[in-house]
Order: C-alpha cells, then sequence, then structure tokens
C-alpha cells in the first residue's frame, strides 16, 4: 500500500469582532487549509508551521491544539492513503496573506466562522475538522 504523511494547520484570529479562519484556494479550486508533507526528521508540528509560512506567508503563530488527522484516497497514477495532522494555530493580529502560486495556491483570505463552514471544499474531512477546531478555541463564546 502507498501511504503519506502531512501536516498542516488551521490558523485562527480574534480581533473585537468574532473568530475569523484562514482559508486558501487550491490547485483544484477548493477552499482548504495549508498543508504540506514532512521534510526528512521533521516533527509534525514543525511540518505545520514551516507549511503555513510557505504556502500562505503567515508567521509568529501560537500554537493551541492538536487536532484529530484526517485520512483519504486519493489517485495520483497509483492510489495513496493520505494521513494529515491538522494542528489549530492563532494569530495575535490579522496578518495579510501572500500566496504560494507555484504550489497552485491562487488565494487565501480571513473569513468570518460561518462563512468558512458554507465556503470550505472537501467537505467530508475539513468540516469535522472546522468543528472540532471550534471546540478548541479559547474563549468561544462568539463564532
Amino acid at each position: 500500500m502507498n501511504t503519506e504523511v502531512s501536516a498542516g494547520g488551521i490558523i485562527v484570529y480574534k480581533g473585537t469582532g468574532s473568530w475569523r479562519v484562514l482559508i486558501m484556494k487550491d490547485q483544484s479550486g477548493n477552499w482548504t487549509f495549508p498543508k504540506g508533507k514532512i521534510e526528512k526528521g521533521e516533527h509534525l508540528l514543525d511540518t505545520a508551521t514551516r507549511e503555513i509560512e510557505e504556502e500562505v506567508g503567515l508567521n509568529n503563530l501560537t500554537y493551541v491544539a492538536e487536532l484529530t488527522p484526517t485520512m483519504y484516497w486519493y489517485f495520483r497514477k497509483k492510489s495513496i492513503k493520505k494521513t494529515v495532522h491538522y494542528f489549530l494555530f492563532r494569530s495575535k493580529t490579522l496578518q495579510t496573506p501572500h500566496v504560494q502560486v507555484e504550489e497552485g495556491i491562487s488565494e487565501a483570505q480571513w473569513v468570518e466562522w460561518k462563512h468558512a463552514e458554507r465556503m470550505i471544499g472537501y467537505p467530508k474531512t475539513n468540516v469535522p475538522l472546522l468543528e472540532q477546531a471550534y471546540t478548541k478555541l479559547p474563549g468561544r463564546k462568539s463564532a
């Protein structure tokens, strides 16, 4: 069996208003979260942090929690079982995203939580991730 392991992050921000989450449009035109393959000797959390910085240009994030890994199959010349380890991060400021166009990312934006749930692609994996992330938000009275 062919397997692949990646790590990524859900990044949130809360100013004076409601919670916002950063989503990006991938090469398939779906809104999703930054993630990528683990480099040799790299820890999962380090991979997630690196991929966020590479794909959407955000840094100086605060780690909040580990989320349940997602698993799915995809086909690229052969069937591959992919596991993605996600982590929840908080940004202290509403940083302007800068996307990695060479990876097929066309845009990234901060959206209110309720809008992210409607916009997000890959709903079988991403909606449960958003729901779980919401339960881990500090002081989550207004999402």
